[in-house]
C-alpha cells in the first residue's frame, strides 16, 4: 500500500474525520472499529488494511501530530516566543480536527506531554546561549514552567484568547523569567 496513493489518503482521511467525529462523543475506549465503519461509510476490512484497531488510529494521528510539531520547532532559529507560537499555532491550523479531537477539546493530555518532552532538549540549548549564568538545574525548572504553563495557555485558551494575546502575556512571562536568572 502506497501511502503516496490518492485513495489511500483519501481514505484514511475519511476514517479519521468519522474518527474524530467519535471522539466528540465518547472516549476512544468506547469506541468500535465497526463505528468508524458505519460513520465513514467504508467497511471493516479497508479499516483492518490501514489500522489493527482504533487505537492504533489514534496512535497514528499522534503521531502525525508529533512530526508535523517538530517541523514547526524546526524552524525556530534562536528563542522567539512569536516564532514558536506562531509555529504551534501553524500546526493546529493545519491539523484543526485532530488537534480539537486530541488536545484542544478535553481530550488526552498524553500528546501535549509528548510535545513538550520532544521541545525539552533543543529549547534548554537554546537557553544555555542566552542565559549563560543559569545552571542546568535552574533551565529544567524554566523549561518545566515555561512549557507547560505555555501549552497550557494555547490548549485552554485558544478559543478564548486571540494569538496576539497569548503571544504578548507568554512574552511578557519569558521576559520576566529569564531576566530573574
Amino acid at each position: 500500500m502506497n501511502k503516496n496513493d490518492a485513495r489511500v489518503r483519501y481514505t484514511q482521511y475519511v476514517l479519521k474525520e468519522s474518527f474524530f467525529k467519535l471522539l466528540k462523543k465518547k472516549p476512544v475506549n468506547k469506541i468500535t472499529v465497526k463505528e468508524v465503519c458505519e460513520l465513514s461509510g467504508l467497511n471493516r476490512s479497508t479499516f483492518y488494511s490501514h489500522y489493527s484497531d482504533c487505537f492504533a488510529l489514534m496512535e497514528a494521528i499522534e503521531d502525525e501530530l508529533l512530526y508535523d510539531f517538530e517541523k514547526a520547532l524546526a524552524g525556530i532559529k534562536d528563542y522567539n516566543v512569536d516564532d514558536l507560537i506562531a509555529g504551534i499555532y501553524a500546526m493546529i491550523d493545519r491539523n484543526e480536527g485532530a488537534c480539537r479531537a486530541l488536545i484542544l477539546n478535553g481530550g488526552s493530555s498524553m500528546i501535549v506531554y509528548k510535545m513538550i518532552e520532544n521541545a525539552r532538549a533543543r529549547s534548554i540549548e537554546l537557553w544555555k546561549k542566552l542565559v549563560p549564568k543559569a545552571n542546568d538545574v535552574e533551565l529544567e525548572m524554566l523549561y518545566t514552567h515555561l512549557s507547560n504553563g505555555l501549552m497550557n495557555v494555547v490548549v485552554q485558551g485558544y478559543d478564548k484568547y486571540s494569538r496576539e494575546e497569548i503571544t504578548a502575556f507568554v512574552n511578557k512571562m519569558v521576559r520576566g523569567s529569564l531576566r530573574e536568572l
